[in-house]
């Protein structure tokens, strides 16, 4: 090191370690959030199939449509069985359950 700051071994070493933390870190969280983003997509389905069971069961509704943050939860009822379609990121999403 001389008197005027920091020597350049001691620059590249930093740029390295900043080159490390965003190439490996960044794209790690990223995967982290969309897979956090998928399963609430997929726990928004259960309630929608849940939802949808007691108004199967209450009215005999034999589909419908739940909107929830501007994405749509279609739910029908085939062969007591109740499936939830969705559109995720990554394609759409099918959620189902035997009543």
């Amino acid at each position: 090191m001389n008197e005027k700051g920091q020597s350049w071994p001691e620059a590249m070493l930093s740029l390295a370690i900043i080159m490390i933390i965003f190439s490996s870190l960044l794209p790690m969280a990223m995967k982290l959030t969309t897979s956090v983003v998928a399963k609430k997509h997929m726990m928004i389905a259960a309630q929608t199939s849940y939802q949808a069971a007691i108004h199967y069961r209450a009215s005999g509704q034999m589909a419908g449509v739940r909107t929830h943050e501007e994405l749509e939860y279609q739910w029908t009822v085939n062969n007591e069985e109740i499936c939830v379609i969705y559109e995720d990121l990554r394609g759409p999403g099918n959620y189902c359950v035997s009543v």
